[in-house]
């Protein structure tokens, strides 16, 4: 298959990037970028990495692109540092929130307001605190990823409840990094915010 020819804009990318400097293309959907990045990549001899968001588009861009350009996900990044390390671990059973939570030591019911929250419940807010921290570019679990309870919507109420569950989310997080015997059902997000 031949090449596009290159629009004036491309033409003029492909002369930016041949200087060294930094270099900033915005575009639109549908506009041929990813075209311009395989005519970049073909004007250098230099190696490349393309992030993709999922496989099927780094697949797609892998035909597009040179030799000298790698088309990965950052999932495959990430596996690839870290995540290959839990892979036993990843491929584990699930196990219900209500059992990974007892395995932690949550097994109480606590009252908050006239509302009686169950251990299935910290459970699971413990596993989602941690789902938000790992979506989240912080560098720690904190009382930010602890999610508001349906029908808790007074702030001192909430405050309570993030003291319940924060210290049990922190157990989760660290039961999560051990490489072999963790009681944490582990999943691709961990991995990906492991990774530097």
């Amino acid at each position: 298959m031949l090449a596009p020819r290159p629009t004036p804009e491309q033409d003029a990318a492909v002369t930016a990037f041949g200087t060294g400097e930094h270099l900033v293309l915005q575009a639109g959907a549908g506009t041929g970028k990813t075209t311009t990045l395989a005519m970049l990549s073909a004007s250098t001899p230099r190696r490349g990495l393309y992030i993709a968001f999922n496989k099927s588009i780094a697949q797609q861009a892998g035909r597009k692109f040179p030799p000298n350009v790698k088309c990965k996900t950052v999932h495959a990044l990430a596996y690839a540092a870290v995540g290959h390390h839990y892979a036993e671990r990843l491929h584990a059973p699930r196990i219900s929130s209500v059992k990974t939570g007892a395995s932690l030591g949550i097994n109480m019911e606590v009252a908050l307001g006239d509302r009686k929250v169950t251990a299935g419940a910290l459970s699971y807010m413990a596993l989602d605190t941690v789902s938000r921290f790992c979506h989240s570019a912080d560098r720690t679990i904190g009382r930010q990823h602890v999610p508001w309870l349906r029908g808790i919507a007074e702030h001192h109420l909430h405050d309570q409840l993030v003291d319940i569950v924060l210290p049990f989310a922190q157990r989760a997080w660290v039961d999560v990094q051990k490489r072999d015997r963790g009681k944490v059902r582990f999943t691709h997000d961990h991995y990906l915010k492991m990774w530097p």
